[in-house]
This record gives C-alpha cells, sequence and structure tokens, in this order.
C-alpha cells in the first residue's frame, strides 16, 4: 500500500516538473526568442539548463510534441524542432466549446457581423495595396467557384483576408479560427437545406459584385462607406438565411456501420481543406 502511494507521488512529482520544464520552453517560443524552423538546444544541453533528469525532460518535450510546438526528430542529428502552431486543433476546440454550450447558427453569423464591419474600417484605413491585391484575388475566387462547397470556402476566406486587412492581430487570428468553422457549417447549412449551385447562382453572382464593391470602398480609404456597407449587407444576409435559429452541429454521433469516406477522401482540383471538424454528413458533389 505505501509503495503504491510512494509511486504515485512520484510519478505526479516528475509529470509537475515535466509541465514546468515545458512551460518555460513554451516561454521562449512565445516571447519569439526560438522561431518556428529553429532546433531547441541538445538534450544534453536541455539537461543542464533546466537541470531536471532526463525523464523529466522527455516528458516535457512530448508535452511540447503534443500541444504541436515541437517536431522530434530521431537520428544523429535529431533533435526537437520549433513548428509554426497550427490552428486546426484550437479551431477543433472551439468548435466543440460553441456546441456544448449549445451556440446556433445565427449566433455564429451575428459574432461575424460585429466584428467584420469594424475590421472594414480599420482595414480602409491601415491596408496596403499588397492586401488590396490578396482581396481582389479573394473575389475572384468566389467568381470562379464553379461548386457550391468551393464557393462557399471563398467565401469564408474572403472573411479572413477582410480581418487580416485591418492589421489587428486579435482580429486576424479570430478570422483564422472561425474560417475553419464557417466555410464548414455553411456547406452543411446549405446541403441540409437543400441549396445547390445551380439554384443559388444568381446570389453567388450578387455576392460576388458586393465583394468587389466593398473592394473598391476600401482601396479608396473609405472607411464610413465601407463599415455602412458591409454592416447593412451582414445584418440583410443573417435575416434571410436564419430567421430561426437553426442548431450548429459540428459534431454528430457517428453511424458504426458507416463507410470510411470522408470529404478529404475525394481529390481533384476543387477540393479544399479538411479540417477534420466533423465527421461528413453530406456527400460532396464533385465535378
Amino acid at each position: 500500500m505505501s509503495e503504491n502511494v510512494g509511486r504515485e507521488q512520484r510519478t505526479h512529482s516528475a509529470r509537475t516538473a515535466s509541465e514546468h520544464v515545458a512551460e518555460l520552453i513554451r516561454s521562449l517560443i512565445a516571447s519569439g526568442r526560438v522561431k518556428p524552423g529553429d532546433m531547441l538546444p541538445s538534450e544534453r544541453q536541455l539537461l543542464d539548463t533546466y537541470d531536471v533528469a532526463r525523464p523529466t525532460m522527455r516528458g516535457a518535450l512530448r508535452i511540447l510534441e503534443s500541444d504541436g510546438l515541437i517536431s522530434v526528430e530521431r537520428g544523429l542529428r535529431g533533435g526537437a524542432r520549433v513548428l509554426e502552431p497550427d490552428l486546426i486543433p484550437l479551431a477543433r476546440r472551439f468548435g466543440l466549446h460553441l456546441q456544448m454550450r449549445g451556440a446556433n447558427m445565427r449566433e455564429l453569423f451575428e459574432a461575424q457581423a460585429a466584428l467584420q464591419p469594424t475590421a472594414v474600417a480599420l482595414a480602409a484605413d491601415t491596408c496596403t495595396g499588397r492586401e488590396v491585391e490578396q482581396l481582389r484575388i479573394a473575389v475572384e475566387r468566389c467568381d470562379s467557384a464553379a461548386t457550391l462547397e468551393s464557393f462557399l470556402l471563398a467565401v469564408a476566406d474572403f472573411g479572413t483576408s477582410l480581418l487580416k486587412a485591418s492589421h489587428n492581430r486579435v482580429l486576424a487570428l479570430y478570422g483564422e479560427i472561425s474560417t475553419a468553422l464557417y466555410g464548414e457549417v455553411l456547406f452543411d447549412f446549405a446541403s441540409s437545406a437543400g441549396l445547390t449551385f445551380e439554384n443559388t447562382e444568381v446570389f453567388i453572382r450578387a455576392t460576388t459584385t458586393l465583394f468587389s464593391k466593398l473592394v473598391d470602398l476600401i482601396e479608396a480609404g473609405d472607411s464610413a462607406g465601407a463599415e455602412e456597407l458591409w454592416q447593412r449587407e451582414l445584418a440583410r444576409a443573417g435575416s434571410a438565411l436564419w430567421p430561426e435559429p437553426a442548431p450548429l452541429e459540428l459534431y454528430r454521433s457517428p453511424n458504426p456501420k458507416r463507410a470510411r469516406t470522408t470529404r478529404s477522401s475525394v481529390t481533384g482540383p476543387n477540393r479544399t481543406r479538411n479540417y477534420g471538424l466533423a465527421e461528413p454528413i453530406h456527400n460532396v458533389p464533385t465535378r
């Protein structure tokens, strides 16, 4: 009995020490003192620097690896390489929390509608010629979309580009995370509602024209005009799409008899990123 208690205490102590060392190394990455692509010092140097035993250090590296902050490479020239943090796990957690709290589609859209007009006004004041060009490219992607899925993903990416052009890092990060959710849930909602590329093509072309007009106002530096346009259009779109709240269902109970075919298993020029947020409910149309 006492031996078991002692073993548990030692395990807890080692885990706590590993977490502490992981936090110290994480602060180096967050502060930019080590950057993505850099190698961390050798294991021997890390042991000397943090004055811990090898199991503690290896536990810390496993924590950082599970966080997606490092990749441990094997071999004579191996070691721990710092990675660019992946936002997809964060987006998954964000989506899971939203669904567990009972969030609905209208609320997700309202959050976008609350943030994007402010970002649009900031973009009109601060964006560069290159950022305007990126917005134009996003509009062209919307215009050239040949499937409903590719159009909705292009719309989500256009929203991300708007937030990035605001030069507000918090808005930009939110844009990257929300895009991983927004394109996915919009496609699922559209499929559930029976929408297709053919029966929404007029709306798609009108949306592209609207996006182009917005970029014109941003390029002209008309922050008030751009903000007013975007507030009005987002309010109109929200009331048209969701007159009643629709549940936000990123995750659904899987069918164990379901074939293991996912959206990411289909390849082709119009395939989009698979964010892994949910088991797909509908087959994706391919050309």
